[in-house]
């Protein structure tokens, strides 16, 4: 028994779910109001006892096992709601290594006193004589007591050792201090001294609720830094951390997008306010760490920056980042409407919110709250904000200028894999431009700017919309098709009947049976031919066996090479069809993809020689290709549903990935 089926042995869901809904008996079942959606007339939540499931026949009209509850009414990772699962069922779950666990006791360690420094700035700020100004300007920024306890605010004293003086009576050395990034050292005296100093602080925790360390905002008009985090430390590091997530990944995946703020003092008013799926970012732009954070509980990201010229400067360079972090993960790539998830076909985009000038999410929201809701609403994708930045204050009547503007804009715009969207923004660029449309097609782009291929023209619409984000860059992946294929191979070595299988499946999902021409090496292809002839007969050789009757030095040592390779144990045979089918479609893709390069090159090359004939045979064969490209990805989509589904019914969970 694994460990997630010994846990829901142990529990009642009905204990565990009465936690959160006032459930009634109802039969052999327990219903209540959802907890997920407002509904105050039908009690559409149920409970089933003897399955350990719930249900909600109502608006959500979703389900699933204890582990789904939790993780959707608290906005957990799977890993979250193992842990806290376990601890109430009195599961231990494995321990890790020393080294480990010697790491875990420092950072626990570091988080207590943490925890203890953010009670002490806490009462500070509610009861010290000396925390009367603070008091004042926090009232003043529009917070009530509700919003300074749930973000626990306080205030460090205008003392150079009254922090260290308090914790050292506590029990905690100055290393402990110095560690935690209370305590700081001076450069040349090499004395040591309270950090934070007069100042509003913040504290700052991480994803899964444990504080992290501190923004302290000064107090003094004429200090600097206005913000002054804590330094790089064992739990503390500002490029994995958005300030607010733990409070807001729930709201975050309620409202289908996350809102990206520069501040602090914007997400505490915007929470205050009710819109809380808004987080801060750390530093002057985001890095990928925050990304990754960010996609784990979105699809959708709406940056939400100053109105300033350093503002716009500060999106730029967050988009910048975006498409850097998001190129170099290898199976995405950046376009229009934003980020492109190949590995699960999920789709993300990022939007800009452009804020009244001289205004911040804080100052919006504070003067009118009902105008934060419409300009999130209208926030502008990508492609169009760099338009509006990038021409904003344009000298219309300096053609240099123009040219610049066309240059630095070009390349985005050539990312845009659907052609409408990508005429679309083209025409926009013109006409911010105040230029002919055609003349941005013969723009050359300095070196290293990277304009995309171009592509066929009139190529037809996606099927539906947003699917062709789903097009994707495919370079670098040859090792990645011949891993796959190669484990096609092998897991058809050890079990035949895996062929006929994965074919009907595929049939099914309307996409072709495995032919030799999906192989890429010739003794795979081989290889592919014994096989499926050994398949229709009644005794079929294998491993030595099969070596000998392939008779053939170079397939042998191909097939030696590729027993080599892991098995999968038969216990998890039944998902292994479905597993090889989404690898098949998946070097597939990548082989469709590569056509496509090689097409477009072709094309190019026609259109170079002014020769229309050719031009439209390749472009007829470039959208053949793409609609072959779309019809695939339609599939692995299917298939991939499938077999999360199949997955977490097996396991007992409802996670949202495999």
């Amino acid at each position: 028994m694994n460990v997630t089926d010994e846990i829901k042995n142990r529990l009642d869901i009905v204990d565990v779910i009465s936690d959160y809904v006032q459930l009634r008996k109802s039969g052999h079942s327990y219903s209540g109001f959802c907890p997920f959606h407002s509904n105050t007339r039908t009690p559409a939540f149920v409970v089933f006892p003897s399955t350990q499931t719930w249900r909600c026949f109502g608006a959500c009209a979703e389900g699933g096992d204890v582990f789904s509850f939790l993780m959707k009414k608290q906005g957990w990772e799977f890993k979250e709601t193992l842990a806290h699962l376990a601890e109430r069922a009195g599961v231990k779950l494995e321990e890790r290594g020393p080294a480990d666990r010697e790491q875990q006791t420092v950072e626990d360690r570091l988080t207590d006193l943490l925890t203890a420094a953010a009670d002490y700035f806490h009462q500070l700020l509610l009861y010290a004589p000396q925390a009367e100004f603070v008091r004042q300007y926090v009232a003043g920024r529009g917070l009530n007591e509700g919003t300074v306890a749930t973000f626990k605010l306080g205030y460090a004293l205008d003392s150079w050792d009254a922090c260290r003086s308090h914790f050292n009576m506590q029990g905690y050395g100055d290393d402990e201090l110095l560690d935690a990034g209370l305590l700081t050292v001076h450069e040349t005296k090499g004395s040591r001294y309270d950090r934070f100093r007069h100042r509003l602080m913040v504290p700052i925790y991480d994803v899964d609720g444990r504080i992290a360390g501190f923004g302290a905002r000064t107090l003094d008009p004429d200090g600097l830094p206005k913000y002054l985090n804590s330094p790089q430390t064992a739990v503390f590091d500002k490029s994995r951390l958005l300030f607010g997530l733990d409070k807001a990944k729930r709201h975050i995946r309620e409202a289908r997008q996350v809102v990206i703020v520069e501040g602090y003092m914007d997400v505490i008013q915007a929470w205050q306010a009710g819109f809380r799926n808004v987080v801060a970012q750390m530093g002057t732009a985001l890095t990928e760490e925050q990304l990754r954070l960010a996609k784990r509980y979105s699809k959708r990201f709406v940056l939400a920056l100053d109105a300033d010229a350093a503002g716009a400067k500060a999106t730029l360079r967050s988009l910048e980042v975006a498409r850097e972090t998001l190129d170099r993960e290898g199976d995405v790539r950046f376009d229009a409407r934003g980020l492109v998830r190949h590995e699960g076909r999920l789709q993300a985009d990022i939007r800009i919110v452009t804020l009244p000038e001289g205004n911040d999410p804080d100052k919006v929201i504070r003067t009118d709250p009902t105008l934060w809701p419409k300009l999130v609403a209208q926030a502008q994708p990508v492609v169009a904000y760099v338009i509006d930045v990038v021409t904003r204050s344009l000298d219309l009547d300096d053609p240099k200028a123009k040219t610049a503007a066309a240059q630095e804009v070009l390349p985005l715009i050539g990312d845009v894999v659907d052609p409408i969207e990508r005429e679309h923004y083209r025409q926009m660029l013109a006409r911010a431009l105040r230029i002919d449309e055609r003349v941005l097609h013969k723009v050359s782009l300095p070196a290293g700017r990277g304009r995309s291929q171009p592509r066929p023209a009139a190529l037809p619409a996606p099927e539906k919309p947003g699917t062709a984000g789903l097009v994707v860059a495919m370079s670098g992946k040859m090792a990645a098709t011949d891993l796959r294929q190669a484990n096609y191979l092998r897991q058809c070595l050890s079990y035949p009947q895996l062929m006929a299988q994965v074919d009907k499946k595929l049939t099914l999902n309307r996409q072709p049976a495995i032919a030799e021409t999906d192989f890429t090496r010739p003794d795979d292809r081989a290889l592919w031919r014994y096989l499926r002839q050994q398949a229709g007969q009644r005794t079929v050789a294998a491993g030595e066996d099969l070596c000998d009757s392939l008779q053939d030095e170079v397939l042998c040592q191909r097939l030696q090479a590729l027993l080599t390779l892991p098995q999968t144990p038969e216990s998890e045979l039944d998902r292994l069809p479905d597993s090889l089918v989404l690898s098949v479609l998946d070097w597939r893709l990548e082989q469709v993809r590569s056509l496509m390069d090689k097409v477009m090159q072709l094309w190019r090359e026609a259109q170079v020689q002014a020769n229309p004939d050719m031009v439209d045979m390749y472009g007829q064969q470039y959208r053949e290709l793409t609609q072959m490209f779309l019809r695939m990805s339609k599939a692995q989509g299917a298939m991939s549903g499938m077999n999360r589904q199949a997955a977490q019914e097996s396991s007992g969970t409802t996670t949202g990935q495999v």
